[in-house]
C-alpha cells in the first residue's frame, strides 16, 4: 500500500491506486479536490477485491472519475431515499399490527 494515511493527508492507498492516479492527466488535482468521505471511500472500494484485476480496474475508473471531476458524484451515499424506505417500513409495521390487533378482536368476537 502506498499514499497518505500514515502522515494524516489521506487514506491509505494501494499500489494499484497511486499508479493509475499518476497515470491519468488530471487524476490527482481530482482526487485532491474530493472530501475526505469519497476519498475513503474510494480508497476502501478499489482496495477491497483479493485479485489484482479487479483492483486495477477500480484504480482505473477512480482515476478516470477523479480526472474528470466525477468523484462525488459517482457515490451512492444514503440519504432521502433511505429515509423513505424507513418510513415506509414502520408505517408498513404499524398497519401489520393494528390489523393484526383487528383480527384478534374479530377472532374473538367468534370464538364468543
Amino acid at each position: 500500500m502506498a499514499g497518505g494515511g500514515a502522515n494524516g493527508a489521506g487514506p491509505v492507498l494501494v499500489a494499484e491506486l497511486t499508479v493509475a492516479l499518476d497515470a491519468t492527466p488530471g487524476a490527482w488535482d481530482g482526487w485532491d479536490a474530493a472530501d475526505d468521505r469519497t476519498r475513503e471511500l474510494f480508497a476502501a472500494w478499489v482496495a477491497e477485491p483479493r485479485r489484482g484485476s479487479v483492483r486495477q480496474a477500480r484504480a482505473d475508473w477512480t482515476a478516470y472519475y477523479a480526472a474528470h471531476g466525477y468523484l462525488r458524484h459517482a457515490v451512492v451515499r444514503s440519504g432521502l431515499s433511505d429515509l423513505g424506505e424507513e418510513a415506509a417500513g414502520e408505517v408498513a409495521e404499524s398497519v401489520a399490527v393494528s390489523l393484526a390487533g383487528r383480527l384478534v378482536r374479530l377472532v374473538g368476537h367468534l370464538i364468543n
